[in-house]
């Protein structure tokens, strides 16, 4: 128990040092596609597969599967934004790239096993956000407005899950979690300081927290070489932000997602992992509800397919590979409103490995490549989309990340 605590406090520094320094860039819309190294190498994949402690944030049912072990995780991501905002309320001025481009991440698993059918676990872990910071703001020029408002946000989550899992017979286990979310925001949003009787702050930082559950469960069939998995994560009702209440006209929750996955084994060696989820946007109001003029984003409900692949190269050396893809939760009737807050990422690229270079410590790497997707405002939506019709967005993002993981 004291390595568990001294590893648990270096694990806390360092997910605290990622938090401060940016935010986890939300990539299938405001959510991270995948926690920790492994994962992250098999596209997200593997809601059935125990791989590591950080396992337990994506499906809790996966506590009781796995012995006594930490692991954590760091890295760094890049995200190269363009956009061009124009119309009766854009600039004009022609393509510009956003300064909010470099990142960093990192995640933290501790798992415990109190005995045969029962463990514990802790996990921390980016929850999500997402950042823009334009040189001209997308309002500048028009209607009187001057320079100094509406060029930036940065938005971030940072989650905590405490977790307990249950397996009643070698073919079964369980799992609950009790998610707590950490969230903070500045920015310097036109809607928050323009033609406005209380105009709020600007770039002043508001924290938010918040809570859910998780519960999940997996299941192996036809002797160990098919496994089906559920996992079911709660909205996380956070409170409201109240420095910047003329942007937002609810709480920005965390929406709930149902994810269902299924593990193959064509050989001892090799896994194979294909999962499905659904995102609820609409469960959240200020994220999908419109006109953007009175909070609204009008973002979709939207499902995310991963796939991935694990081999055992080796009885040291494990490498994987994967696909993540999610449709962008901002269509072409919602460009200008989401100009902020660029979150249009679709399909993501992904591979990654791990080596046990002592009996019981291993370290791990992954990357990451999402190709550009370009959506452009067809002046479908309200009336920000109908007097801004043809201001685009690009947005690709390329990363990594690496880890140590011990057994104790």
């Amino acid at each position: 128990m004291t390595i568990f605590r001294r590893f648990f406090y270096a694990g806390a520094t360092i997910a605290a040092l990622a938090m401060t320094t940016g935010p986890a860039m939300a990539t299938n819309g405001q959510l991270p596609t995948c926690i920790g190294t492994y994962k992250c190498g098999m596209g997200g994949a593997g809601i059935g597969l125990a791989t590591d402690a950080t396992a337990a944030a994506v499906n809790p049912g996966l506590i009781a599967r796995m012995g006594n072990e930490f692991i954590i995780s760091v890295g760094w991501f890049h995200a190269d934004v363009t956009g061009d905002a124009h119309g009766a309320q854009g600039n004009g001025l022609g393509p510009q790239e956003s300064d909010a481009s470099d990142f960093a991440n990192g995640s933290l698993g501790v798992n415990y096993r109190l005995n045969d059918k029962w463990a514990v676990n802790l996990s921390l872990y980016p929850g999500g956000g997402g950042a823009s910071d334009w040189d001209i703001s997308r309002t500048e020029g028009k209607n009187g407005q001057a320079s100094g408002v509406d060029h930036a946000i940065r938005w971030r989550m940072f989650a905590g899950q405490l977790g307990v899992g249950w397996a009643p017979t070698k073919k079964a286990s369980y799992g609950l979690g009790l998610v707590v979310i950490r969230s903070d925001m500045k920015t310097d949003s036109l809607d928050n300081a323009f033609n406005l009787p209380t105009p709020g702050p600007n770039q002043v930082v508001d924290v938010a927290w918040g809570a859910g559950v998780q519960v999940g469960g997996v299941w192996d069939l036809m002797d160990d070489q098919l496994t089906f998995a559920f996992d079911y994560q709660s909205e996380v009702f956070m409170q409201r932000f109240q420095k910047y209440k003329n942007i937002f006209n609810s709480p920005v929750n965390r929406p709930p997602t149902t994810t269902l996955g299924a593990i193959i084994r064509p050989t001892s060696a090799t896994r194979l992992a294909f999962d499905l989820k659904h995102i609820e946007q609409t469960a959240v109001r200020t994220i999908s509800s419109e006109p953007a003029a009175e909070g609204g984003f009008g973002w979709k409900n939207r499902f995310v397919y991963m796939a991935g692949a694990e081999h055992d190269w080796d009885d040291k050396l494990t490498v994987r590979a994967g696909w993540n893809y999610g449709e962008s939760p901002i269509d072409e009737g919602h460009v200008f409103a989401n100009f902020l807050f660029p979150g249009i990422t679709e399909h993501h690229f992904t591979a990654g490995g791990s080596y046990e270079f002592l009996p019981g410590m291993e370290v791990g790497f992954s990357g990451y490549y999402a190709p550009r997707v370009i959506i452009t405002d067809d002046g479908s939506g309200d009336s920000f989309s109908q007097n801004n019709s043809g201001s685009w967005l690009k947005h690709r993002q390329y990363g990594m990340q690496l880890s140590f993981r011990k057994s104790f």
